[in-house]
């Protein structure tokens, strides 16, 4: 998580658009991910910026993703401390622009992460946030989820990303825990102390046999999206990624404007 500065924060916008939630890709497999809080740090709690300006800053988390085996070559040139904030942050810049074009979004990308803490912030003057997550390397397991067992039902159930963890891509996540707590409260609606078993039964039920598509086709995208496509298939996936995001919020609008 990051404080950024106004002027770097309209770069972004102006190069990627004004949106909350912003992913890039790029030719290897490789995808940013920043997720933006439009609110200025100093008016959510007492910061001052070490210049002293006027300037407002805004909370941002970042992340890079990339396929492991990218790590092999690059691991023999720079020694990598994943205890050492400096060296993964230095890491992540190398990454960047061994697998990113020269242009204003890669300026921009490595300016955001320059703004990383590379040593554990010990003043809250430092660090902005109350919470300091370790910027280290974590590798994503790529797990088929009908290669899992089924659980036993008991008096404990889970719902929402701990049952069926999805990207963020589809928005699928939200939309899915929202539909188990439904569920699940009506499925309660039976309770009794002899009888809570069956209603753990038909809650799960349900949620295995939505949650388990949900988790295939969210799957599938992420496979999909972290595949090298080369500059030609760069291309296309971007225009098809347009084309879908233009009529998304072309039924939006005409669901908002003529039928609600």
């Amino acid at each position: 998580m990051v404080a950024i500065p106004q002027h770097l924060l309209n770069r972004l916008i102006k190069v990627h658009g004004n949106s909350l939630i912003q992913k890039t890709y790029g030719l290897n497999g490789d995808l940013t991910l920043i997720a933006l809080r439009l609110i200025p740090v100093e008016q959510e709690q007492n910061y001052k910026n070490k210049n002293n300006s006027d300037e407002f800053h805004y909370r941002a988390s970042i992340g890079y993703f990339y396929p492991s085996k990218l790590d092999n070559n690059e691991t023999k040139k720079f020694k990598i401390d994943d205890n050492d904030p400096a060296s993964v942050i230095e890491h992540v810049k190398n990454m960047i622009r061994k697998l990113r074009p020269e242009c204003e979004m890669t300026d921009i990308l490595l300016e955001l992460w320059d703004l990383a803490p590379k040593t554990i912030p010990k003043e809250s003057e430092d660090y902005p946030f109350k919470i300091y997550n370790p910027i280290q390397r974590r590798q994503v397991r790529d797990i088929n989820p009908l290669s899992i067992n089924s659980w036993k039902s008991s008096r404990v159930t889970l719902i929402g990303d701990a049952a069926h963890t999805m990207s963020p891509l589809l928005g699928l996540g939200t939309t899915n825990a929202l539909q188990d707590a439904e569920i699940l409260s009506q499925a309660l609606l039976n309770y009794s102390p002899e009888h809570y078993i069956s209603c753990i039964k038909e809650y799960e039920n349900k949620m295995l046999k939505r949650g388990s598509t949900e988790v295939l086709n969210s799957r599938n995208v992420t496979l999909k999206e972290t595949t090298p496509v080369g500059y030609f298939g760069f291309i296309i996936r971007n225009n098809i990624l347009k084309i879908i995001n233009v009529a998304l919020n072309f039924r939006e609008f005409v669901l908002n404007k003529f039928i609600s």
